[in-house]
C-alpha cells in the first residue's frame, strides 16, 4: 500500500511539473579523449564484461563502429583533426612535427612540434565556443598552448571570461627518474637533526631535480613495529626538524605528498613512491615522479594556487618501464612487477587529472568542458607489440599474461569515465567520448631512407647524414609517413619543380619492390598521393608528397645509420597507418539527454566531432567544415524514467522532452527542458 502511494506521489508530482512552463536550459558538453584507445581492443574488452561504464555508455547512449581519424594516424594530427574539424592541408597538422614555413626559408630537415598551437592554422572547437558567449575549459589538450594564439582570436572580454585553459605538458620539465641500489650509491646517514634519521641502519643519499638538491634517507620508523629501514624521507637540509615527505614500502602504500623545486622561475611539484624496502637498505626501488609546468590562462582558473591543480606527471613512468627501470618486465622473463609498478603510475596521473577538472565540474559553470587523458596511449605503446597477432615473432602465451595488464589500464580509464558520468547526470551535461586513433603491434622497421639511398634517390655524408645538395627524395623525419621530393621551392632543394613528378615515379618503383631479407616478401602495402578530396585527404604545405602504408608488423624509420633496410626490434605498440585499417580505428561514443534513435552508429569521422559538439551546444556550424553532426536536431530519444537523486529527478516526457526537476519536500520547485 505505501509503494502504491509513494508511486502515486511521484506520478502527481512529475504531472504537476509538467504542466510548469518549460525553461531551456544551457547545454553542456564534456568532450573527452583517450589517447590511443583502440576499438578493437574497447571492443574485446566490452565482450568480455571488463569495462561496465563504457558498457553503460554502449547500452544507454550511442556508440559508433569505430572511427576514422586523419592520415597518417599521429597523436598531433588526429586531434589536430578533432578539435577543428578540418584535415592536416587546412589545420597544418600533419604529424606529430611538421615542416617549418615559409618554404624558400627552410629546408625539409627543419621541423617544429604539431602539439602546440603556433603551427595550428585552423579554429580549434573552444575558440569558436568561447566566442559565441559560452564557458569553455581545455585541459591538457594538444595545440592548445601557447594559449596567446587562442586569446587573440577572441574579444577582450571573451578572452578573459569564457576560455580558461591549463596545459601541463611544456617544454619545462624534469623527467621522472628512478633510484635503486644498481644505480644510487648510498653512504650511512650522517649531519642530520632529524632524530630519526639518526639510527645506526639509517643510509642516505642526494639527488637533484630542477634547480634544487634534495637528502633522501632510509630510516627505521620507530613508531613502525616493522625492524630496520622501513620508511623514506626526504629533506632539502640536513639541519631541518621536519621532512618535507615521507613514504612506506609495499603494494598499496601511496605517494608522498608534492615536493616543489624551482625551475627557469617556475615552481614544478614532484611526489615519490617507494615500491621496494628490505631491512638494511640494501635493496630498494623509489619512483620520482616527473615534475612539470602546470600553466593556466589566468590566475583566476578554478583552483589556482592549490597542489591538486599543479601536480602533474605528465607521461607516468613510460620511458623508465622501456628501459627496465621498474624492474624486469614480462617480455624479459618477469613476474608482472614492473607492469603493476608502470599501471600504478598511470593510476596516479589519472587521479592528478581528476583533482583538477574536479574544480571545474564542482564550480559547475561550464558550457564545453575538454578533457586529455595519455595513459592508454602509454600502456599501448609498451603492450600492443605482443597483443597483436599480425606482429611478426607473435607469442600467444605472453600475450596472454600482458592481456590483463592492458586490461587494468582501460579499467582505470573506465572508473575515470564512470566518475564523470556522475557528474554529468547531475549536471544534465552530454559525454562525447573519443580516441584519437588505434594501435598496431610492430617488431620490424623498414629503413626507407636506405632504400632511396641504394635507388641512387638520397647521398650520405661521410658521417652518413644526410647530404641535401645531393639528395632528391628521402622519408622526412617527421614521423608521418611521407616521402618527399626535394624541390627547389625549400631551401636546399635540388630538384626542378617540373622534374617533381618523375623523381616520384621513380620513389614509387623503387620503394614498390622492396622486400624484407628475412622473408622475402613485400613491405610496402600502397602508396597515396596528396588530395584535398575524398575520405583521407593526406598532404599539405608541411609535409611531403607521396605517402606510404606498410604491411601489418612493420614501421618506418627516417634513420640512416645502420646499412641495413629493415631492422629487427623488440615488439611494440605504434599508429601512423591507414585510418581505414582496422587496428587503426578509434573510438566514439556519447552519453546524456540526447541520443539519435539509431544506437549503433556506423564507422564515423573524426572531422565530424566538432559538429557534434556544436549541435549539441545549440550552435551553428561554418558550412566550411567538411563533416556532419552525428546527432540530428531530433527528439530527445532516452528510455521513460523517473528517478530521484541528490534532490533532483529526471524524466523523458512523451513528447520527447527531456526535464531536469528539483524537488523540496515532496513539492516541485523547478523544471527545465533539455531539448
Amino acid at each position: 500500500m505505501r509503494a502504491r502511494s509513494v508511486f502515486a506521489i511521484s506520478v502527481a508530482l512529475l504531472l504537476a511539473g509538467l504542466a510548469a512552463p518549460r525553461v531551456q536550459a544551457p547545454s553542456r558538453v564534456i568532450l573527452v579523449s583517450w589517447d590511443g584507445a583502440a576499438y578493437w581492443m574497447a571492443s574485446r574488452l566490452l565482450s568480455e564484461g571488463k569495462l561496465p561504464n563504457l558498457a553503460r555508455l554502449v547500452r544507454e547512449g550511442n556508440w559508433s563502429d569505430g572511427m576514422i581519424s586523419s592520415f597518417p594516424t599521429k597523436t598531433a594530427a588526429a586531434h589536430a583533426m578533432l578539435w577543428t574539424g578540418t584535415y592536416g592541408h587546412t589545420n597544418g597538422i600533419t604529424g606529430n612535427s611538421v615542416l617549418l614555413e615559409p618554404a624558400s626559408e627552410h629546408s625539409r630537415l627543419e621541423s617544429r612540434s604539431g602539439y602546440f598551437s603556433d603551427a595550428l592554422k585552423a579554429e580549434p572547437l573552444w575558440v569558436t565556443t568561447a566566442r559565441a558567449g559560452l564557458k569553455t575549459y581545455v585541459f591538457h589538450a594538444t595545440q592548445s598552448y601557447p594559449f596567446e594564439k587562442h586569446l587573440q582570436r577572441l574579444s577582450p572580454t571573451a578572452a578573459r571570461e569564457k576560455l580558461q585553459m591549463l596545459y601541463g605538458y611544456t617544454r619545462i620539465n624534469v623527467p621522472a627518474e628512478v633510484f635503486s641500489e644498481q644505480k644510487t650509491p648510498t653512504a650511512p646517514a650522517w649531519g642530520w637533526a632529524i632524530p630519526e634519521a639518526r639510527g645506526a641502519e639509517a643510509r642516505e643519499f642526494g639527488f637533484d631535480v630542477g634547480e634544487d638538491r634534495f637528502w633522501a634517507v632510509l630510516f627505521d620508523d620507530p613508531i613502525d613495529p616493522a625492524k630496520g629501514c622501513d620508511t623514506l624521507g626526504i629533506a632539502r637540509d640536513k639541519q631541518a626538524t621536519a621532512f618535507e615527505a615521507r613514504v612506506k614500502p609495499g603494494e598499496k602504500a601511496a605517494f608522498s605528498i608534492p615536493v616543489g623545486t624551482r625551475l627557469q622561475d617556475k615552481i614544478l611539484w614532484f611526489s615519490l613512491r617507494l615500491f621496494e624496502l628490505d631491512p638494511i637498505a640494501s635493496r630498494f626501488l623509489i619512483y620520482r615522479t616527473s615534475a612539470q609546468a602546470v600553466v593556466t590562462t589566468s590566475e583566476d582558473f578554478p583552483g589556482a594556487g592549490e597542489l591538486s591543480l599543479e601536480t602533474f606527471d605528465g607521461n607516468g613512468a613510460s620511458s623508465l618501464y622501456r628501459t627496465g627501470d621498474l624492474g624486469i618486465s614480462l617480455p624479459d622473463g618477469g613476474a608482472g612487477g614492473a607492469e603493476d609498478r608502470f599501471l600504478e603510475t598511470l593510476d596516479h596521473l589519472t587521479e592528478q587529472i581528476k583533482k583538477q577538472a574536479e574544480h571545474v565540474l564542482k564550480r559547475g559553470d561550464y558550457r564545453l568542458l575538454v578533457l586529455y587523458s595519455p595513459v592508454l596511449d602509454e600502456v599501448a605503446h609498451a603492450f600492443a607489440g605482443y597483443l597483436d597477432p599480425a606482429t611478426p615473432g607473435y607469442e600467444e602465451t605472453l600475450a596472454a599474461k600482458l592481456w590483463p595488464k592492458m586490461t587494468q589500464a582501460f579499467e582505470s580509464q573506465d572508473r575515470f569515465l564512470g566518475w564523470l558520468m556522475d557528474y554529468a547526470a547531475q549536471d544534465g551535461s552530454q559525454i562525447l567520448l573519443v580516441s584519437d586513433h588505434g594501435m598496431a603491434g610492430t617488431s620490424r622497421l623498414l629503413n626507407v631512407n636506405i632504400a632511396l639511398e641504394r635507388a641512387g634517390l638520397l647521398s650520405l655524408t661521410p658521417e652518413r647524414a644526410i647530404d641535401l645538395s645531393r639528395t632528391r627524395a628521402l622519408l622526412l623525419p617527421l614521423s608521418d609517413a611521407s616521402v618527399a621530393v626535394n624541390t627547389m621551392d625549400r631551401k636546399g632543394g635540388i630538384v626542378p619543380m617540373e622534374g617533381k613528378r618523375s623523381v616520384l615515379k621513380e620513389v614509387q618503383k623503387s620503394l614498390d619492390g622492396v622486400e624484407d631479407p628475412a622473408t622475402g616478401k613485400r613491405v610496402v602495402k600502397d602508396f597515396f598521393y596528396p588530395s584535398i578530396n575524398g575520405l583521407l585527404q593526406p598532404g599539405g604545405a608541411t609535409t611531403g608528397d607521396l605517402f606510404l602504408d606498410l604491411v601489418p608488423g612493420y614501421y618506418f624509420s627516417s634513420s640512416t645509420e645502420r646499412d641495413e633496410l629493415v631492422t629487427k626490434i623488440a615488439p611494440e605498440g605504434n599508429h601512423i597507418f591507414l585510418p581505414t585499417r582496422r587496428a587503426m580505428l578509434a573510438i566514439c561514443g556519447t552519453w546524456g539527454p540526447r541520443v539519435s534513435e539509431v544506437r549503433r552508429w556506423p564507422r564515423v569521422r573524426a572531422i565530424d566531432i566538432v559538429p557534434t559538439v556544436l549541435d549539441l551546444l545549440h550552435l551553428e556550424s561554418s558550412p566550411d567544415l567538411p563533416g556532419r553532426s552525428l546527432l540530428p536536431r531530433a527528439p530527445l530519444i532516452q528510455p521513460m524514467a523517473v528517478y530521484f537523486m541528490s534532490g533532483y529527478g529526471h524524466k523523458v516526457s512523451d513528447s520527447g522532452h527531456y526535464c531536469r526537476f528539483g524537488f523540496n519536500q515532496g513539492r516541485i520547485t523547478s523544471l527545465i527542458s533539455m531539448n
